[in-house]
């Protein structure tokens, strides 16, 4: 019982810093990129021998950057349809590279088992290999699969959480307007995928202020971030980032709570359809202690994305805090099945399982949360 007892108090020192990083777009695919940023950059390994890295693909007018997992069938559909897009569209200058996550230390097995998958789905694309998933950390992936639409200069255009059903249309039209196929106002792309377009101004104080805000200099990112929901009333990302740190800050003062409800609750006023601040507002109830509230907004925010595993975790702890553990178990099984080598992940489970009073499996998924961060 006492080890139990430090393997959960050793993992709580970090875990409430993991769950300040939760990502501000509404796509919700990725933790450290957001619309109108340049992709992070990366020189990877193709399974063929040859090297990609996101300079050599900076001229490509569209590149479609998939994070894939030979153990995720929704990873194997999306690479079936990414071949018969990349087969018509190719020659007209699209780009795919799929980048592959399997595991923190991939073994010749697992090697061999990717070339052969790859072989099997007749893939014509690079297939490149994150040793130590240095790059999935990099980009911050939230669930695999999880896609990034990147435009000339590596630009991020939009990104994408999973694989839902509505993907393979959404992915197609929005690559026909890039490469000047299809007419932008002939495509209706959902807002809930591509989130809110900001003005110029609100986005260079954005990407400052979330540089600054990943550095842990809140104070100075307060302010960038401020000027940025200044600029664009109508954006959710700078209000869900600023809700973000005075959720940490309300460690120490318990009275910030209050602020960062007014900041999630106008990132949702201004973005009803984002995952994140919903989500972010189910957390602040969920703090407060208002679990009903906390439950209602995390429903809409799962009903808007079921594949976004922050909310699917923290449905998960609600769950286990009514005393439904079956259920509990579902969602916290379902979610890391999305992302099972992401600290944030598991820290959540950790929480679910806490708050259900099973308090070994907590343990175990806080301690897997530390170590995976430790890496």
């Amino acid at each position: 019982m006492t080890r139990r007892i430090v393997s959960i108090a050793l993992a709580l020192a970090t875990v409430y810093s993991l769950l300040s990083f939760i990502p501000p777009t509404s796509a919700a695919a990725f933790h450290n990129v957001s619309e109108g940023s340049e992709a992070p950059g990366f020189k990877l390994k193709a399974a063929d021998g040859s090297e990609i890295s996101i300079e050599g693909l900076k001229k490509e007018k569209a590149v479609l950057l998939v994070f894939f997992a030979t153990w995720s069938d929704r990873s194997m559909a999306q690479l079936a349809d990414l071949e018969k897009v990349s087969k018509e569209l190719g020659p007209k200058g699209l780009r795919v590279v799929a980048i592959n996550v399997e595991h923190e230390h991939s073994t010749e097995e697992d090697v061999k088992r990717i070339r052969e998958k790859a072989a099997s789905l007749g893939l014509s694309f690079p297939v490149l290999f994150d040793a130590g998933l240095e790059i999935y950390r990099g980009y911050g992936v939230v669930a695999v699969p999880s896609t990034a639409i990147l435009g000339e200069g590596g630009i991020v255009r939009s990104t994408l959480n999973g694989y839902p059903s509505s993907a393979p249309a959404e992915m197609r039209e929005q690559v026909e307007v890039m490469l000047g196929i299809r007419k932008p106002e002939a495509v209706a792309v959902a807002k809930a995928e591509t989130g809110h377009k900001p003005v110029h101004t609100a986005l260079l104080n954005y990407n400052l202020g979330r540089r600054l805000f990943l550095t842990g200099l809140n104070d100075k990112a307060e302010p960038k971030l401020k000027s940025a929901a200044l600029a664009d009333p109508g954006w959710a990302a700078p209000r869900v980032m600023l809700g973000e740190i005075y959720l940490r800050r309300s460690k120490k003062d318990r009275a910030l709570v209050s602020d960062a409800k007014t900041e999630f609750e106008a990132a949702v006023a201004a973005e009803p359809e984002n995952v994140v601040a919903r989500t972010g507002l189910a957390r602040v109830y969920w703090k407060l202690g208002s679990l009903s509230d906390s439950e209602r907004e995390v429903d809409l925010a799962i009903s808007k994305n079921g594949a976004f595993p922050p909310a699917m975790l923290l449905k998960a702890a609600i769950l286990g805090k009514k005393g439904d553990l079956p259920a509990a178990e579902k969602w916290v099984a379902d979610a890391l099945a999305l992302n099972p080598n992401d600290p944030e992940a598991l820290a959540l489970a950790g929480v679910a399982f806490e708050a259900s009073g099973d308090l070994k499996r907590a343990a175990s998924m806080y301690r897997k949360a530390w170590l995976s961060s430790r890496d």
